[in-house]
């Protein structure tokens, strides 16, 4: 009973030595392989040091799918930030615009200039002499889209 006792402790000491030594912190600034437990700073092809020669940005090839990928989305965000921009210049002149009336949803109105004076009317361009701007939806939303015509 004796040496089974002795036989356990020492199994946990063990245990607690080898928990010890893979618990062992490096700094964050010091490049550590674990599994080969080795320094190995030099075999990365990136800098991970000040002392480190610059990195060299010709390695990320442009022509990867990763690279057209992120391309391709980042033209659509940029397509869709500029529409949205588009969006907003809009709804700002009509929002500033004059009208004497209360705009429904999902009807057409009419954007016109006359004397510096933007107006929103419900008369469409061929009934009047007007200088015409564009015409317009107001959605659901209180959003106005403008028709393309």
């Amino acid at each position: 009973m004796y040496n089974l006792l002795i036989k356990k402790i020492y199994k946990i000491k063990i245990l607690v030595n080898i928990a010890q030594i893979m618990n062992m912190k490096k700094p964050d600034n010091v490049v550590f392989d674990i599994q080969s437990q080795e320094y190995d700073s030099y075999k990365k092809n990136y800098p991970t040091d000040l002392g480190s020669p610059v990195f060299d940005s010709s390695v990320l090839k442009k022509d990867n799918f990763a690279f057209k990928h992120l391309k391709a989305k980042f033209d659509e965000l940029n397509t869709e930030y500029t529409s949205l921009l588009t969006t907003l210049k809009w709804n700002e002149i009509i929002y500033n615009s004059e009208h004497n009336f209360t705009p429904i949803a999902g009807e057409e109105y009419h954007l016109y200039k006359n004397n510096n004076i933007t107006f929103l009317s419900m008369i469409e361009p061929n009934q009047w002499e007007m200088e015409y701007i564009a015409t317009f939806r107001l959605s659901a939303n209180d959003i106005w889209e403008k028709i393309n015509e």
